[in-house]
């Protein structure tokens, strides 16, 4: 959560705008949104760093969300969780 945390405030997103997990074809991608009632909310240090709609939440909810540095910049990789 803290390179999510360090990417909003490096790209000087809005205060209240969040990264939600979305759907993108057949993988996932990020957007800017607000917290819905419905959302699980990821935080950093008191702050809100994820969103990611209930549905998606049972989806996704055998994968692992990891950042992997590439050329200085963070890039966020989905994979399943290892048993």
């Amino acid at each position: 959560m803290k390179a999510l945390y360090k990417g909003r405030i490096d790209a000087g997103h809005t205060e209240g705008d969040v990264m939600r997990l979305v759907t993108e074809g057949e993988g996932f991608g990020f957007k800017l949104g607000s917290a819905r009632m419905t959302d699980m909310v990821f935080q950093y240090d008191g702050q809100d760093v994820l969103l990611v709609a209930s549905v998606l939440n049972r989806t996704m909810g055998h994968m692992h969300l990891d950042a992997v540095s590439r050329n200085g910049k963070n890039s966020f990789v989905l994979e399943p969780v290892k048993s």
